[in-house]
């Protein structure tokens, strides 16, 4: 009987030992697959994590993957061990498949191309069978196109003008995959001005599922950047736009009827809007597109400093002139106007000259209202005279072409007229 109880004790004792073995055990076993560790859990995932990422190159940066929910885990770029920054589900043999976001951490500059180009970071795709090892890999890759680089200047709409391209590139991936969550990729601006694009959401692999965008925008600074903020990258994009050049007008407009004439100023601009004028030995066509101004000269040698022509007025119609120099051109219109004002005061004057010779001495006893459209008649004539340079009264054409100086004219030659016309009525006058 003791020794039967003795050997009770013993099996319980023994049970308890090893229940307690199976406890540490199963303890150990549970804090080694729940560890952020994916060695541990899934040897043949880690060595294939591995070899996808060496097929990015992701040079000295370091990267750091996560899930679509932000769970991060961390490659160094040093080793090719993975560690754990935050809680993520360890992957095991009975998930078929998983997609985890690769990217470099921070911000990343690149330089927009013409060409298509893989943007840093991506979307892994591994696939496991029931043993736990790969079975298949590839990538979701982000790709950006821009057109034309560097940026052209519209002259309609008055701002540069550049097409992007966005989408996803699908390596090693069947047609049409699709990201198990859809990625939202949002654009900023930094030292320029341009309307704000909407948040752009990419989700399928292929050309025909690009994202297309018109960027008009207006650098404020000597480097402007677009910034694309997303789960699978965060990139500034230095913007590369070409100079411009731009006519300036002295004047907004012109007196019409060939009696007017403004200076253009050709100048070259910075894509911020800053002069630069230091196109040499580079030629220039200046070309009247519509009304019947006339440029001169109408070719322009690009030198340092100021480049200008001047604009001879014809009819009434505005004139548009446009500048072309290689690939940079600018237009400008300018409007004609009917020189009222100083017509209307070349009249006053001449009215106001010609009624004045009746109180002169040896004036005839002709009447005022003669006298009056004999100063008008003369001072129109010689307004216009004057304003082409024609005359002998010695008035620049400018002073001539401001209301004074038409005021001026018209009372001087209205007096002057009356009295020549009085005096050859005298001689033409048969004597009683």
């Amino acid at each position: 009987m003791q020794t039967h109880v003795r050997g009770l004790f013993r099996s319980f004792g023994l049970a308890i030992a090893v229940a307690t073995l199976s406890i540490n055990v199963a303890a150990e076993e549970t804090r080694e697959l729940s560890s952020q560790a994916l060695t541990i859990s899934a040897p043949a995932v880690t060595t294939q994590f591995q070899q996808l990422l060496e097929r990015r190159d992701f040079g000295d940066r370091p990267i750091e993957i996560t899930d679509f929910q932000g769970r991060t885990l961390i490659r160094d770029a040093q080793t090719p061990e993975l560690q754990a920054r935050e809680a993520l589900p360890t992957l095991n043999a009975t998930r078929t498949a998983s997609q985890l976001i690769v990217r470099p951490t921070g911000t990343v500059t690149v330089r927009l191309t013409s060409e298509p180009i893989d943007l840093p970071g991506g979307v892994a795709v591994t696939r496991f069978d029931e043993a736990a090892s790969a079975v298949s890999e590839g990538w979701f890759q982000p790709t950006l196109e821009a057109s034309p680089v560097p940026a052209v200047w519209d002259n309609s709409l008055g701002r540069y003008r550049m097409r992007l391209s966005l989408g996803l590139r699908g390596d090693n991936l069947p047609a049409g995959a699709t990201l198990q969550q859809p990625v939202t990729v949002q654009f900023g601006f930094r030292g320029l001005n341009a309307d704000p694009f909407e948040a752009v959401t990419l989700e399928r692999a292929g050309i025909e599922n690009e994202i297309h965008l018109e960027f008009l925008f207006l650098p404020t600074t000597e480097q402007p950047v677009l910034e694309l903020r997303s789960a699978i990258t965060d990139i500034d994009y230095p913007i590369e736009a070409m100079p411009r050049i731009a006519l300036r007008p002295v004047n907004d407009s012109m007196v019409g009827l060939g009696l007017g004439e403004t200076q253009v100023r050709v100048v070259r601009l910075q894509p911020d809007g800053t002069e630069a004028n230091v196109l040499t030995n580079q030629r220039a066509t200046v070309e009247v597109t519509s009304g019947g101004a006339i440029p001169e000269p109408s070719l322009l040698n690009f030198q340092e400093g100021d480049t200008h022509f001047t604009l001879h007025s014809r009819g009434l119609e505005d004139v548009t002139v446009r500048v072309t120099a290689g690939a940079h051109s600018d237009t400008v219109t300018i409007p004609q106007r009917f020189p009222t004002t100083p017509v209307l005061a070349a009249l006053l004057g001449g009215a106001i000259g010609g009624f004045s010779r009746r109180f002169s001495r040896g004036a005839s006893g002709g009447s005022g209202v003669t006298r009056v459209a004999e100063g008008l008649a003369v001072a129109i004539i010689a307004y216009v005279a004057g304003v082409l340079g024609v005359g002998y009264l010695g008035l620049p054409a400018a002073v001539v072409g401001t209301e004074a100086g038409a005021f001026l004219t018209g009372a001087l030659t209205g007096f002057a007229g009356v009295t020549v016309i009085e005096m050859l009525g005298k001689r033409l006058t048969p004597a009683t």
